[in-house]
């Protein structure tokens, strides 16, 4: 079976979804019988390892534009027998059978936390997606619960495969120079961790108030490292950062490549992740499976994918994320546990057994498609 992938996510700047284009096309290349191939609007950077599957890109300057008109071409004349839309919208027209990868839906619920341009040019199309879909995967229960509640006609269309956890995120060992990763990014200091995007639903404005009460109580209490690049609608956050009389403990390194993430994760003496809403929560993993205790807000997802091997506080109370902050700090034998259980948890997911689950729906959608 051939499977076409839309690969815009893999242009920079990569975010999670980016993360997931990589992973789950490098585990279906994997998958015996399968052959793949990604398509893209514009040459995508040079891979870094073996390429196992094949590229084909355009010059279109307008992602959006060329998915409705250039792909699905593309794909049918290379032969593919399904799509897999990894950035949620497919063709609204055309023959070839897709399926469309439902990361959240905040674009819908929460229109005011994205760019304008996003709302204009992606959610007008999500109909027509809702619609054409073979099949609608949903990287999480919690997804799939609020996909349906919108849009009940999708139900027996909806499947749920979560996310993995790359095998390079992992705990560090003995003589590994964390010393080094805290002088990178912190001034040699311990730091508390956030890492992804930074934009409103991220809801990091409350994760700086909440340090600043912390510091506050606690002088010697680890600075604040604030890694990802800057999304949108960020002035908020500039300007709680800038108001901050701690202002010089907290810590802008930029986007993080996956090595410079992996670094930062194991050099945490915790990790926060205060999200507003997610669809998944990929960086809770990770940070997970690099050993290092997490803390994240309550929202849906994140207790589906965490589990019981995190802490949680709700995520507009910065007095409560101070506190379970300064528990993690505080407790060494809540630190060692977290850490431990998160290892555990994050073993349950793997990007493998992802790949697998991807394949079977891919299968069903060609063969309704045939």
């Amino acid at each position: 079976m051939k499977i076409a992938i839309d690969a815009r996510a893999l242009l920079p700047p990569t975010t999670g979804i980016g993360t997931y284009t990589r992973a789950i096309a490098a585990g279906l290349a994997e998958q015996p019988g399968l052959e793949v191939c990604l398509f893209s609007p514009r040459p995508l950077p040079e891979s870094d390892g073996p390429r196992r599957w094949s590229v084909r890109a355009d010059r279109h300057p307008l992602g959006m534009v060329w998915v409705q008109t250039a792909l699905p071409h593309r794909a049918r004349d290379w032969g593919a027998d399904a799509l897999l839309a990894a950035l949620t919208i497919g063709p609204a027209r055309g023959c070839l059978p897709f399926v469309s990868v439902v990361h959240d839906l905040t674009p819908w619920t929460h229109p005011e936390w994205h760019r304008a341009r996003t709302i204009i040019g992606f959610v007008p199309l999500w109909d027509w997606t809702a619609e054409r879909a073979s099949r609608l995967i949903c990287v999480s229960r919690a997804t799939a619960r609020e996909l349906i509640q919108v849009y009940p006609e999708t139900r027996s269309r909806v499947r749920v495969v979560p996310h993995g956890v790359d095998p390079d995120f992992s705990p560090p060992r003995d003589g590994m120079d964390l010393d080094g990763t805290r002088q990178r990014f912190s001034g040699g200091r311990r730091y508390i961790l956030y890492l992804g995007t930074l934009e409103p639903r991220k809801n990091v404005e409350t994760l700086v108030a909440a340090c600043d009460l912390l510091w506050r109580r606690s002088p010697g209490a680890p600075d604040l490292v604030l890694a990802g690049g800057a999304g949108w609608k960020t002035s908020g956050l500039d300007g709680r950062i800038a108001a901050s009389p701690f202002r010089d403990r907290i810590h802008l390194p930029g986007f993080a490549e996956r090595a410079t993430a992996r670094d930062l994760y194991r050099a945490a003496e915790v990790f926060v992740y205060p999200s507003l809403a997610e669809g998944f929560g990929l960086p809770v993993l990770e940070a997970m499976a690099s050993g290092t205790p997490v803390i994240v807000s309550t929202a849906e997802a994140l207790r589906e994918v965490a589990g019981e091997a995190a802490l949680f506080a709700e995520a507009r109370d910065a007095a409560g994320l101070a506190r379970a902050i300064e528990r993690v700090l505080e407790d060494r034998a809540l630190a060692s546990h977290l850490a431990s259980a998160g290892l555990a948890r994050a073993a349950e997911f793997s990007w493998g057994a992802a790949a697998q689950a991807t394949a079977r729906v891919l299968e069903e959608a060609a063969r309704e498609g045939a």
